[in-house]
């Protein structure tokens, strides 16, 4: 019982800690000729729908599937949860495409897509620095 109840704690303080940290935002590197794209662009890109935006590639990379901000990104921007997800990419492996690259963790996101043209990842506002370009920013609304 008590195990529970932390993970349950555990669980609420992670859900204040990200709601008090403000925004999740999709970022690019500064190199990367993209300045913004809609919610639906990103969708595409995310499910290997679409592969280039304004004639230039795009590199879409991941969070772990039980990091906070994934959860969020899912919801809010693919609108689908992580079994659907799983079916999607199941369907997509048959036919040759893989998923987008997933990396360890917000720093990972932010050293990759600074060095990588054209990758694109999501971190919480408050990690973006001079190096990144906002090019979304996921609503909780």
């Amino acid at each position: 019982m008590k195990k529970s109840i932390r993970v349950l704690v555990f669980i609420i303080c992670m859900f204040f800690s990200l709601n008090a940290h403000g925004e999740v935002v999709v970022v690019t590197g500064k190199n990367t000729p993209i300045d913004s794209i809609s919610r639906q662009e990103l969708k595409n890109i995310y499910l290997k729908i679409k592969t280039f935006v304004n004639g230039h590639r795009v590199i879409p990379v991941n969070l772990p599937p039980d990091s906070p901000l994934r959860k969020i990104f899912q919801k809010k921007v693919l609108q689908m949860d992580s079994e659907q997800l799983n079916i999607y990419w199941n369907e997509m492996y048959f036919h040759g495409i893989e998923p987008p690259l997933v990396l360890s963790s917000e720093e990972a996101v932010k050293k990759f897509v600074k060095k990588v043209k054209g990758a694109i990842g999501y971190i919480r506002r408050e990690n973006v620095d001079k190096d990144l370009k906002i090019i979304f920013i996921i609503r909780e609304k």
